[in-house]
């Protein structure tokens, strides 16, 4: 009898030990939590603000509630000499893979990290998103459409277009297309929600870029560096509603080395680089996932970011 009562009470702790790790490597909030879907405004507001027991730590690795899961890991062995972050996300609604800038208006000379425009805006997750300021005392001239309206109708005609429609589907128009002609307002019958200019693509519509094209100073890689081994950062459609950013570290790849870490990671549907080098910042629930600046936690300003957010409205 003694013997019994030992094995379940082993039993118990062993099940409240399971439950204990589960509960530490994410936060998972379900509909009887209670709460509302919303979708979000397509305007510069931000997401659903997280529930005040959210408190990120190196252990937590998923946030799930009923309109949003973002998965993330680091990894440092794989068949590629880097360490390279990255993060699986479904949403439930288009308007919850958002855009934002350092004072809203996506200004040429605005400056802020990742992380205090994702903590603004109530990101799950966020990465920064291209350049669109000024470089050398020169205002860049790519084309600014972001959360609907357009901010900049310049375009530079060397580089990449990715377009991400009113259904949250990727299209990319490459740097060898009209682009200054093309509308860039609407693609394929559907509105045009934001527009991001800095690449290039690595994948489109399912085919890998060839080499040449990457490596093509002239082409679309024209503020990427593309021998050189920089980090990088680089947003994804997997699926409907499903995304990938992924960050590559420390000394970083070349642009064919990071095509291929990409494809590696995930089977995706349209991969696009955006900036990098210590620009390259992805936070996740307000704190920093990659190692910005050797680990000083304050990273590089920057004038823009990508990010996605929940819709789920808690009770009040």
């Amino acid at each position: 009898m003694k013997k019994i009562a030992w094995i379940l009470s082993l039993l118990l702790v062993l099940c409240l030990s399971f439950s204990a790790l589960a509960e530490k490597d994410g936060y998972y909030f379900t509909e009887e939590d209670g709460g509302t879907f919303r979708p979000l405004p397509i305007n510069l507001e931000g997401g659903s603000p997280l529930p005040s027991t959210v408190k990120y730590n190196k252990n937590i690795k998923v946030y799930e509630d009923p309109t949003i899961r973002v998965e993330r890991d680091r990894v440092e062995k794989s068949p590629f000499d880097v360490v390279y972050y990255y993060a699986i996300i479904t949403i439930k609604d288009p308007s919850q893979l958002r855009t934002a800038s350092a004072k809203d208006d996506f200004s040429a000379s605005a400056r802020t990290p990742v992380r205090a425009m994702a903590k603004r805006k109530n990101a799950v997750i966020a990465v920064n998103g291209d350049f669109c300021g000024s470089f050398n005392g020169n205002v860049s001239n790519n084309y600014i459409l972001r959360q609907g309206t357009v901010f900049r109708d310049t375009v530079e005609t060397n580089l990449d277009l990715l377009l991400i429609d009113e259904d949250g589907d990727f299209h990319i128009l490459t740097a060898d297309e009209s682009l200054a002609s093309i509308d860039k307002t609407e693609i394929d019958g559907k509105k045009v929600i934001n527009a991001l200019q800095f690449g290039p693509a690595l994948v489109i519509d399912g085919q890998l870029v060839e080499d040449e094209k990457l490596l093509d100073r002239g082409h679309s890689p024209a503020l990427s560096g593309p021998h050189q081994l920089n980090q990088r950062m680089g947003i994804a459609q997997l699926d409907k509603l499903t995304y990938m950013v992924i960050c590559c570290a420390h000394y970083g790849q070349t642009l064919p080395q990071f095509r291929d870490l990409v494809m590696y990671v995930a089977d995706v549907q349209n991969a696009y680089v955006l900036d990098g080098g210590n620009s390259a910042q992805m936070v996740f629930l307000n704190a920093d996932i990659n190692n910005i600046n050797n680990g000083s936690g304050n990273g590089r300003g920057v004038t823009d970011i990508v990010y996605f957010a929940s819709a789920w409205f808690k009770d009040e």
